[in-house]
């Protein structure tokens, strides 16, 4: 039977974080285990559960704070752009370059198993994040307040499209540096042509009634 060890860490639920984030990095998602959290940490296997109940907690609550973490960056970024359009360029390079910085949080963030509606604070940091895209779209002045949402939506796939296959090593260009580029040219296209894309199939469906 596995001793207790005594615990001496001054902010617990944040050492158990920054394990979790490494037990991540190390192995993935699939082996995560909070006593081998706790191992890693230096605790009792029993000293998670003063936070977490269970690993979709620990899930939910590194995925609040990296989103928390990315909509502080991005913002910090925004205060650079003289321009919406050169505004919503900088976001998504922020996007990028956050992705790359931090792989095992953003895995955790968009790949981690766990119920997202039943995590008040998770709802409200990824709503805030689209948020910050959908108003940076509305003053871009390319769409229509009702088309904003959708939008945004579509230019956040695009973005985080890149990022994901650049990480996976699945792209000819596979560092921050070398997307940047072709996130900047993603942008340019998707304003130039997102009025088009989501005005045309709404007068068809018009012409078919």
């Amino acid at each position: 039977m596995e001793s207790e060890k005594p615990y001496h860490h001054g902010n617990l639920k944040a050492v158990l974080g920054r394990a979790a984030l490494k037990l991540v990095g190390e192995t993935g998602l699939g082996a995560f285990t909070l006593r081998e959290v706790a191992r890693r940490a230096g605790v009792s296997h029993n000293a998670p559960y003063r936070h977490f109940k269970k690993k979709e907690d620990v899930f939910a609550a590194l995925a609040t704070e990296g989103f928390h973490q990315l909509n502080e960056r991005v913002k910090e970024a925004l205060a650079e752009g003289p321009d919406p359009a050169t505004r919503l360029k900088l976001a998504a390079r922020m996007y990028l370059h956050f992705a790359f910085e931090n792989p095992a949080r953003f895995a955790v963030m968009f790949h981690a198993s766990f119920d997202r509606r039943a995590y008040e604070d998770y709802v409200a940091a990824y709503t805030e994040a689209l948020m910050v895209l959908t108003q940076l779209i509305e003053a871009c002045g390319a769409l229509g307040a009702e088309s904003a949402d959708t939008a945004g939506e579509i230019l956040w796939a695009s973005v985080h499209g890149i990022a994901e296959l650049g990480l996976a090593q699945r792209l000819s260009r596979t560092t921050g540096p070398e997307l940047q580029p072709l996130v900047d040219s993603a942008i340019d296209s998707l304003l130039h042509g997102m009025p088009k894309v989501l005005v045309q199939p709404a007068k068809k469906a018009r012409k078919a009634s």
